[in-house]
């Protein structure tokens, strides 16, 4: 018996937004009997059933009208006698001189006559269809308002009864998207559907407004809901299969009621992690299919519980990605909340401890630091916990091991975004990607940003070495981060300029501890993703310069000498080109698909890098023998590139050794780490009186 308990996660969990828009083969897993689900009649308090609208069920497509076409073919029946019953056994269609059925009534008929639909017929079906389904939309949207602003128990009749009205709903909406999309539709009636948004509003009021009320009548609707999760997770891939016209919407929607039917398991953990894991595979392809929607990220922070690491990463993905996810900003509150109430002591005593023992000390310090600079809190707790981190660092990297290739992508990207801000319009470097991307597109809005793709190749390369010819910048042409104040009690941030200016420091002091790991293969993957950020921040003018006094331009380069160049191809590593290669099971390394979507990546990236010879899902988190040498090339590739510039590294062709110009020795480097230390708490001492 499944325990009929309301589930306890947080609210993120729950699908909850609407989207148009536009899948991968798909096998329906789950075939519920429709038959068990009929509309009953309206009850004595008047609540009115789906009877009023007939189920439809979805016309024949051309497949169906082909299966059909195979009925003229025959064979001829014969019985043979069994005392109990008469089995009917296949008579071959080879003549038998024993038969008395001629051979000539065995031949095949001839496929039955089709006439074509015209055109006219064919907007005519459509509007009948769009009829029907308004008037069967209206209802449902009448019952869930009604339902929603009540706390009645339901019957089981009752129940039933709302679901086929929405299974009814839900079948409109598939003859509406077939008949729209007939092979000979016109391509005024082939947009009827993005024009009436008619995705979005079969996931909104066929979906997931009934699911929403289903889950708040949890436990008692447990059992309805689980019918009805199955019974819109089957009719979406059959969607996915016949309407491939919004592909990417059918498997945003397959991942969503996947995470639904993920949030209402606890009775048993194993099936809440199979469909946790289905809905990662549903977004992940989502993700192939839009890298630059930061939508998608922002789902799989929600799948990355309890991690709380990986769900910084996700989430500030989300709002630093090409075309960031705004309403992100408040998910991520559901992270830092529990975090910030055991860092101001606002809990009570027996949760901060819960809190505090589900967690490393490197972790929660990390994600309550990143916590209180999105949030622009309280200067002192921030220095506090990023002084913390700091100091778990060194010992962490090297217990973590191999697990460290995985997280230490996650660090570098989250520092990045703390950086950046978290795409904050106030940011000076969130503020320079943007525009220069519509510089070079000839924008002067941004509804979104295509890089590599709508961008020119040559406009880009030809602005990248116009502005660093022949090393002629000037620092005081441009600006440059302010150091920061240190540890200032009882103040708070108050703009971007402020998150910027104090955790610079913390990512060059990070970049140094992990860079002085040599001969330590875990560390790569933390460095490729810092090395090609630094040479992605090269192509925004004045970009590179505004943090170069942060950047430890000595541990990078004594990093890089060190470095294995077993299997290594030195000409790849100096040549202009992209280093391309196959490595392991694909050309793609396993921290590129982090990278891939952010909004610095396309400046590191080929255009066409992520099509064609695409590493399979489940192999991308792999690490192979094989990565080693692919991986030791990029990062050597990126340092004759950041060479080239002629300002901070030199390469020598000959020896095969990096090293540091002039200019980079005389930058202050990370020396301002220090500024953040933590101040002792101030003594107050007892003022003396002297009698008089």
């Amino acid at each position: 018996m499944r325990r009929s308990k309301r589930p306890a996660p947080g609210d993120d969990q729950w699908p909850n937004k609407i989207r148009s828009g536009s899948a991968s083969p798909y096998s329906a897993r789950h075939d519920p009997d429709y038959s068990l689900y009929q509309s009953p009649p309206p009850d004595s308090n008047g609540f009115h059933s789906a009877q009023q609208t007939p189920v439809s069920s979805p016309r024949a497509t051309s497949r169906q009208h082909a299966s059909g076409s195979r009925q003229g073919y025959h064979f001829p029946i014969r019985e043979i006698s069994d005392p109990d019953r008469k089995i009917p056994v296949p008579r071959s269609p080879d003549p038998d001189p024993d038969d008395d059925v001629p051979y000539e009534d065995t031949k095949m008929l001839l496929q039955p006559e089709t006439r074509p639909i015209s055109q006219e017929q064919l907007v005519n079906e459509v509007k009948g269809i769009y009829a029907g389904l308004v008037m069967v939309e209206k209802k449902c949207v009448e019952i869930c308002q009604q339902q929603a602003q009540t706390t009645n128990k339901l019957s089981n009749e009752q129940w039933q009864a709302l679901i086929a009205l929405h299974r009814t709903l839900l079948h409109e909406h598939h003859d509406f998207f077939l008949a729209s999309q007939h092979p000979t539709a016109s391509p005024a009636l082939r947009r009827l559907p993005t024009k009436y948004a008619m995705p979005a509003r079969m996931w909104r009021h066929g979906i997931h407004s009934f699911l929403e009320l289903l889950r708040h009548r949890l436990p008692y609707s447990l059992e309805h809901m689980l019918s009805f999760v199955y019974l819109a997770y089957q009719m979406m891939g059959l969607l996915m299969e016949s309407v491939p016209a919004f592909h990417e919407t059918w498997i945003e929607c397959l991942g969503d009621l996947a995470r639904y039917r993920m949030a209402i398991e606890e009775a048993d953990m194993r099936d809440r992690e199979t469909w946790s894991n289905v809905a990662r595979t549903w977004y992940n392809k989502a993700a192939d299919r839009s890298p630059d929607t930061g939508r998608i990220q922002h789902h799989l922070a929600v799948l990355a519980r309890p991690n709380i690491v990986c769900q910084l990463f996700y989430y500030s993905k989300a709002l630093i990605s090409v075309n960031p996810f705004p309403n992100a900003r408040d998910s991520i509150m559901l992270l830092y909340n529990p975090l910030l109430e055991m860092s101001s002591h606002k809990g009570p005593p027996v949760k901060q401890e819960s809190t505090l023992s589900k967690y490393s000390k490197f972790d929660s310090s990390l994600v309550t630091a990143a916590g209180i600079l999105f949030t622009k809190g309280s200067i002192h707790d921030y220095c506090v916990h990023i002084t913390q981190f700091t100091l778990e660092l060194d010992n962490h990297v090297t217990r973590s091991g191999s697990n460290w290739k995985v997280q230490g992508t996650e660090v570098a990207s989250s520092l990045i975004a703390c950086m950046l801000d978290f795409g904050s319009e106030e940011n000076f470097l969130w503020k320079a990607f943007r525009t220069h991307h519509d510089k070079l597109n000839g924008k002067t809005d941004r509804p979104s940003m295509d890089i590599g793709h709508n961008t020119d190749l040559t406009t880009k390369e030809d602005s990248h070495r116009k502005f660093w010819k022949d090393n002629s910048i000037n620092t005081k042409d441009f600006r440059q981060a302010a150091p920061a104040a240190g540890d200032l009690p009882d103040l708070k941030f108050t703009s971007a300029d402020d998150v910027t200016s104090y955790i610079l420091p913390v990512w060059s002091t990070t970049v140094s501890i992990v860079a002085g790991k040599l001969g330590d293969r875990n560390i790569l993957p933390f460095m490729h993703l810092t090395l090609a950020f630094l040479w992605s921040l090269s192509y925004v003018p004045g970009a590179l310069v505004y943090l170069e006094n942060y950047v430890p331009w000595a541990k990078l380069v004594l990093s890089l000498n060190t470095l294995s160049r077993s299997g290594v191809v030195d000409a790849k590593i100096e040549a202009k080109e992209f280093p391309q290669q196959q490595s392991g099971t694909g050309r793609q390394l396993p921290e590129d698909f982090p990278m891939r979507g952010l909004v610095w990546a396309p400046y590191y990236f080929p255009s066409d890098f992520f099509e064609g010879q695409v590493v399979d899902e489940d192999e991308r988190t792999l690490e192979l023998p094989s990565h080693a040498a692919p991986r030791a090339e990029r990062c050597l590739w990126l340092g004759v590139r950041l060479a080239s510039l002629n300002r901070y590294m030199t390469y020598n062709v000959t020896t095969k050794q990096f090293g540091c110009t002039e200019f980079a020795e005389s930058l202050p480097g990370n020396a301002s780490m220090n500024t953040l230390h933590v101040l002792p708490p101030t003594v107050e001492r007892d003022v003396s009186m002297t009698d008089v």
